[in-house]
C-alpha cells in the first residue's frame, strides 16, 4: 500500500488527539535519568563540578567562565527540528537569519549567521574538531569583504537526532580551541551506542505541509559490550513558509521558500579498556532549500507599487514631459519603497534554490585517559559540496547592445505623460506582478529563457587533517598538548552570462596549544595558555599568493575560586588574533589600495556564580572585547564616489549577561536571563561616511553599528514535568532595535511544547513555535529595508515517538 503524507498526517493527528488531550489526567511519577560520561555515570543530566560548570565528556577543556550546555534530554522534549532552534534560547547568543533555509554562497547576508554576545567570531565545533574550512569564503567573501564569520551555517553540520549535548562556551573560557575564537566556541557532542540495544521511530508533521522523520537505533555488541554503536536518520521537509509582515500585520507565503533536507549519522566506539578507545564517526547531510531571496513588502504588494518599483529600478525615472532622464534608475528601500518585492521573482516564478552536500568521516584513537584527560590520534576528512542557481530576468530579452532605456526612447522619442500608455508598456516590457496570474509569470519565465536547469556555481570544499593530543597529571597540574595539521582546499565554479569561471584556492595550517590547569587547591583553579598557529600562503591555481602566510603564538590565563557555599567567581583574559581569509585580500581602501591586516586584540571576561539555596543558583557575566584592529564594512568615499569598503579599526565590545535558575517544587522549574551588548567602533581620521547610509542618521559609526541588532534580550524558561505529562514555554523578547533597520522597537516570540507518554514505549507531542504569530525580523539590509527578512510565523507540529 503506498503510504501518502497526508495518511501520515491523519494518523498522527488522530494519535496526538486520542492520547495527548485525553491522557493528561494521568498519574504523575517524578524520574531522574543518568548517562554515560564515558568511564562513569553521573547522577543526573546537568552534574556540576566543584565551580558548578556542567560535566561533559569534553569539559576538561574548558577552563571556567560562561558555559551553557543543552542536554538530550532537553532536545527530545523541546522537539528542537535544528540547532539554531536548540541554541536561539541561550543570553547572548543570537541567530541572523533571513527567514529561509537556502541561501547564496559569498553572501553572509542571505544565510544563517550567528554571534555570541554579538561577536560573529564563532568557532564551531563536532566532538572538539573544528569544522570550518580555511579556503572557504561561502558567507565572507563577495559581500563580506570584512565579514569576521567563520563560514559555517550551523543547521548544516549534522542533524539534530545524532546530537547529544551542545556545549555554548562564551569569551575565552575555550581559549584552547583556538586564537581566533573571540566570541565563543559551540561544541557539538555527538550520541555514542547505549548499553541495551533500542531504537526510535519519531514522526511528525504540521504546519506549511512540513513532515519529519526520524529513526535511531544504538546498543552494544560482544560478550563484554565492549562495542557501542549508533545510527541514525532523518528527513524533514517543507513547502513554501509563511510568514507575518511587520508593515501591515498580514500573514503572507514566501513563495520559494521550500526546502529537503536529509541526513545519517553512524557512531562506532570500540572500548579496549577504560582508557584505550577507537571512535568512528561518519557524518551525511543533504538539502535542496529554495532561496527566495526576500520577503515581499505587502504594503506595496500590488500591480500599481509592482509597477512603479520595476520600472524605476530597470528603466529609470521621467521628467515633467515624460522623458526618460539618462542614468536615473534607482535601487534600494531608501529611494524606490519596497524595492526587494522585486526579488519575488526569483523565488516564484523561477525557483531559485540552494543545494548543499556533506559528507564527514572522524576516525580517532583514544590511547590513554588521566583526570578525564583525553590523549588521542585523530584523522578526519570533511568533503562539502554547494551548489545554486540565481536566475531571473527584469525586462524581455533585447538584442546585443541594446538596452531596455534604448527600447523605451524606441517607443516613446516625444515622452509620454499617459499613465495608461504607460501601464500598458510596462505590461508588455517588464516582468508581472507575482501576485497576479500564474500563467501569466509562467509565460514570462518562457519568453526570458525558462527556469534555470542546472546549478549556476558550485563550490566544492574540502578538509583533511590529522590531530595529536596528550594529557597528563602530574600532581596538582593537568596537562594538555594539541597539535593538528590542517589542509584545505576549495574548487570554484560560475557560470554568468555565458561565461564560465574556475577558481581552485588551497591552504594548509598548523594549530597548537599547551594548557596546564593547575589545582593550587581544592577551591581554586589557574590555567595559563599558549597557543601557537601558522597559516601557510594562499595557492591560488598554481598561484602563490602574496599575503597570507603568518604565524603567531598567543597567551591566555584564566582562573576560577570557589568561596566554598557555592559562591564562584572566574576571570579570564586571552589574546586574539582572527587571520584574513582569502576573499579579504581583495578588499582595500582609496586610491593607496591599503591591504587589511589580521584581525587583534583582546578579550577580558569576568564572572560570579552563586547557589543561593538548593533551588536557586544567579549567575553574572562581564565580557570586554577590546580589538586593536578589527574590521569593518562601510560605504566610504573613494575618490568622489562612495564605495563599501572593508577597513581596520579599533572596536571596544561590552557585553552582560545575568541568569537565574530555579526550581520551584519537583514538577515546576522555571529560568530567566538578562543580555546586553553594546560596540564602540573607532576608525582612523579622514574617512567619510555616505550619507544616505541606512542606520546612520547621525553621521557616526558607533550609532550605525548599534542599530544592527537588538540592544537587550530577555529569556523566559518555564518547564513542567511530571512523569507522563511534560511541558515547557520559551519565551524571547529583544528589545532596543531602531524602526530605520527592523519593523519594530522590540518583538516577543513564544515557543512551547506539550508531551505525553502514552506508555513507557509510546510519546505523543504537540510544538508550536512563534506562538502568538508575532511579525520579527533578525538581520537587516540597508539596501532592502525594514523587514525583508521576516522571520517564520507562527508553526504547529504533531509527532509521536516509540521506542522499540
Amino acid at each position: 500500500m503506498k503510504i501518502t503524507n497526508k495518511r501520515i498526517s491523519a494518523a498522527l493527528l488522530a494519535c496526538v488527539a486520542l492520547t495527548t488531550f485525553s491522557g493528561v489526567h494521568a498519574a504523575f511519577d517524578e524520574h531522574l535519568d543518568n548517562y554515560q560520561l564515558d568511564t562513569k555515570v553521573v547522577k543526573g543530566d546537568r552534574s556540576k563540578d566543584q565551580f558548578g560548570n556542567t560535566v561533559t565528556e569534553q569539559s576538561y577543556y574548558r577552563t571556567g567562565g560562561d558555559v551553557k550546555v543543552i542536554t538530550r534530554d532537553e532536545i527530545e522534549k523541546r522537539h528542537y527540528s535544528d540547532l539554531t532552534e536548540a541554541i536561539k534560547r541561550i543570553p547572548g547568543v543570537t541567530f541572523q537569519n533571513p527567514g529561509y533555509r537556502g541561501g547564496e554562497y559569498g553572501f553572509q547576508f542571505f544565510n544563517n549567521g550567528i554571534s555570541i554576545n554579538g561577536d560573529t567570531r564563532v568557532i564551531v565545533l563536532v566532538d572538539g574538531r573544528r569544522v570550518d574550512n580555511a579556503t572557504s569564503t561561502r558567507i565572507s567573501d563577495e559581500s563580506g569583504r570584512g565579514s569576521k564569520s567563520t563560514g559555517v551555517n550551523l543547521d548544516q553540520v549534522t542533524n539534530i537526532n545524532a546530537v547529544d549535548k551542545i556545549e555554548v562556551i562564551k569569551g575565552p573560557g575555550a581559549s584552547a580551541y583556538g586564537s581566533d575564537a573571540t566570541g565563543g566556541v559551540i561544541n557539538i557532542i555527538t550520541r555514542k551506542g547505549t548499553e541495551a540495544n533500542q531504537g526510535t521511530i519519531d514522526l511528525s508533521t504540521g504546519s506549511w505541509k512540513k513532515h519529519e522523520y526520524n529513526l535511531t537505533y544504538s546498543g552494544s555488541a560482544g560478550n563484554d559490550n565492549s562495542l557501542h554503536y549508533f545510527v541514525g536518520l532523518n528527513r524533514v521537509k517543507s513547502d513554501d513558509t509563511k510568514y507575518r509582515d511587520g508593515h501591515t500585520g498580514e500573514v503572507g507565503t514566501l513563495g520559494g521558500a521550500r526546502f529537503d533536507e536529509r541526513g545519517a549519522n553512524v557512531r562506532i566506539d570500540k572500548d579496549f579498556s577504560d582508557t584505550q578507545r577507537l571512535t568512528i564517526s561518519i557524518n551525511h547531510k543533504q538539502g535542496k532549500d529554495g532561496y527566495p531571496i526576500s520577503t515581499p513588502n505587502l504594503q506595496y504588494w500590488n500591480t500599481k507599487d509592482w509597477h512603479r518599483i520595476i520600472f524605476s529600478a530597470d528603466v529609470g525615472a521621467l521628467d515633467e514631459n515624460g522623458m526618460l532622464i539618462d542614468d536615473s534608475t534607482t535601487w534600494g528601500n531608501a529611494t524606490n519603497p519596497g524595492y526587494h518585492n522585486l526579488f519575488a521573482l526569483d523565488g516564484l516564478a523561477y525557483n531559485s534554490y540552494s543545494k548543499f552536500k556533506n559528507n564527514d568521516v572522524d576516525v580517532k584513537y583514544t590511547f590513554d585517559r588521566q583526570s578525564d584527560m583525553e590523549s588521542f590520534v585523530r584523522f578526519y576528512s570533511q568533503h562539502h559540496k554547494y551548489s545554486s542557481t540565481d536566475t531571473y530576468s527584469w525586462h524581455l530579452p533585447l538584442p546585443e547592445e541594446k538596452t531596455i532605456q534604448d527600447k523605451f526612447k524606441e517607443d516613446f522619442p516625444t515622452g509620454v505623460k499617459d499613465q495608461s500608455l504607460l501601464d500598458d508598456w510596462i505590461s508588455k516590457n517588464l516582468a508581472p506582478f507575482p501576485g497576479d496570474s500564474k500563467a501569466a509569470l509562467e509565460e514570462w519565465v518562457e519568453k526570458t529563457g525558462g527556469k534555470a536547469a542546472a546549478p549556476t556555481s558550485y563550490r566544492n570544499e574540502k578538509t583533511r587533517g590529522m590531530q595529536v593530543q596528550v594529557g597528563r597529571s602530574i600532581g596538582k597540574h593537568d596537562l594538555l598538548a594539541n597539535v593538528t595539521y590542517d589542509k584545505a582546499f576549495n574548487d570554484a565554479v560560475s557560470k554568468r552570462h555565458g561565461k564560465v569561471q574556475k577558481t581552485v584556492t588551497k591552504r594548509t595550517s598548523l594549530y597548537g596549544y599547551v594548557q596546564d590547569k593547575i589545582h593550587v587547591n581544592d577551591n581554586f583553579d589557574i590555567t595559563p595558555t599558549l597557543r601557537f598557529v601558522k597559516y601557510g600562503n594562499y595557492i591560488v591555481n598554481g598561484v602563490k599568493s602574496q599575503g597570507g602566510a603568518s604565524h603567531v603564538i598567543t597567551p591566555a590565563l584564566n582562573l576560577q575560586y570557589s568561596f566554598g557555599d557555592h559562591n564562584t567567581v572566574y576571570a579570564g583574559w586571552t589574546k586574539v588574533v582572527r587571520p584574513l581569509r582569502s576573499g579579504d585580500y581583495t578588499s582595500t581602501y582609496g586610491e593607496f589600495k591599503t591591504p587589511l591586516q589580521d584581525e587583534k586584540g583582546n578579550v577580558y571576561t569576568i564572572g560570579y556564580q552563586k547557589e543561593l539555596n538548593k533551588k536557586t543558583v544567579v549567575g553574572l557575566n562581564y565580557s570586554l572585547t577590546d580589538m586593536s584592529n578589527a574590521i569593518a564594512s562601510f560605504p566610504i568615499r573613494v575618490g568622489n564616489e562612495f564605495e563599501s569598503t572593508a577597513v581596520n579599526a579599533k572596536q571596544k565590545k561590552t557585553a552582560f549577561n545575568v541568569t537565574v535558575d530555579h526550581k520551584i517544587n519537583k514538577y515546576w522549574s522555571v529560568g530567566a536571563a538578562y543580555s546586553h551588548l553594546k560596540d564602540k567602533w573607532g576608525v582612523k581620521p579622514g574617512y567619510v561616511i555616505k550619507p544616505e547610509w541606512g542606520y546612520n542618521d547621525s553621521g557616526d559609526i558607533n550609532t550605525g553599528i548599534n542599530k544592527l541588532r537588538p540592544a537587550n534580550h530577555y529569556t523566559l524558561n518555564v518547564n513542567y514535568d511530571a512523569g507522563k505529562v511534560s511541558s515547557g514555554l520559551l519565551v524571547n523578547y529583544y528589545t532596543g532595535s531602531n524602526i530605520e533597520a527592523f519593523t519594530s522597537k522590540r518583538f516577543v516570540i513564544l515557543d512551547w511544547n506539550l508531551n505525553y507518554d502514552v506508555n513507557k514505549d509510546l510519546t505523543t507531542y504537540v510544538a508550536v513555535t512563534n506562538l502568538t504569530n508575532e511579525a520579527y525580523e533578525t538581520t537587516s539590509n540597508s539596501n532592502y529595508g525594514p523587514g525583508s527578512s521576516a522571520m517564520p510565523a507562527r508553526q504547529a507540529m504533531i509527532g509521536a515517538k516509540y521506542k522499540f
